[in-house]
């Protein structure tokens, strides 16, 4: 798979520019991640849409990170949600994470030339002092951060915005910096995550940092596949199940899922 197919194929936008992170890609390797919060031990198809994003990269020699936020997980992404996540203990969160490795090596190869790296968050989180994290914070505003369009939501229907949650996009922002990323990849939903390690690197490393979001595979109502919404098919579903629950899905995914989930040739499909 070539440059141009990789930043195309599945690719919902890319920041600052598609043109210049091929330009960076054709130059040299580059280091890319994206985080996977172990809300839950189960990897599912809509993980195996960033999953395969990086595997591509990796296949053209580019130096991938798998990301498990044993940090961030205790809080809860507070993307899309109306109301607060429930919060996580330490133990609940190293047990989901547990399998993740495993379940990421059916798509990324962790052994073997150019492996992928498996990094925790709470390496560099856990460990900030109240001196560093705010001057983290000092490059944000409160306004920007209230941005958020599930924040709006909740203040105007008088629901609570919890401190720690608003801080979500500060800790996953710092990521990037810690490890000193070329890009991130993560569903367009998480554009507003992914944009605060950008704010970051330029204010903490001068460095430009590249943002590439991936489609999201929607159900017939809208809402993406995800452990909120209980509508997963999970990359540890026996064979026959993951048939099944495939099958069952609406012709309307067919598409989408096509493009996001094979190597099949996409010219044609849609007279198929």
């Amino acid at each position: 798979m070539d440059i141009e197919t990789v930043l195309s194929r599945g690719v919902s936008e890319i920041l600052p520019s598609k043109k210049g992170l091929a330009k960076a890609m054709a130059k040299g390797k580059i280091r890319l991640y994206q985080g996977f919060d172990p809300s839950s031990p189960l990897l599912h198809l809509g993980h195996m849409i960033g999953l395969r994003k990086l595997a591509q990269f990796q296949a053209l020699g580019h130096k991938v990170i798998f990301l498990i936020g044993d940090f961030t997980g205790m809080i809860g992404d507070p993307t899309d949600k109306a109301a607060a996540r429930k919060k996580l203990t330490r133990k609940e969160v190293l047990e989901n994470l547990k399998e993740y490795k495993n379940q990421a090596g059916k798509i990324l190869k962790f052994a073997g030339e150019n492996a992928a790296k498996v990094k925790f968050n709470s390496q560099w989180l856990s460990t900030l002092s109240m001196a560093e994290f705010l001057d983290i914070t000092s490059h944000f505003t409160t306004s920007q951060l209230l941005e958020r369009d599930m924040f709006q939501e909740r203040l105007k229907s008088d629901k609570s915005v919890f401190v720690h949650e608003f801080l979500y996009p500060v800790l996953q922002g710092y990521d990037s910096v810690a490890m000193n990323v070329d890009l991130e990849i993560g569903g367009n939903d998480q554009l507003f995550n992914m944009l605060a390690g950008r704010t970051l690197m330029k204010a903490l490393k001068g460095k430009e940092k590249y943002v590439l979001t991936m489609k999201l595979l929607s159900d017939t109502t809208g809402k993406k596949m995800g452990k909120t919404e209980g509508n997963t098919i999970n990359l540890t579903d026996k064979p026959d199940d993951i048939f099944g629950k495939v099958m069952s899905l609406p012709d309307s995914l067919i598409e989408p899922g096509i493009e996001l989930l094979t190597d099949l040739q996409l010219e044609g499909i849609a007279n198929k």
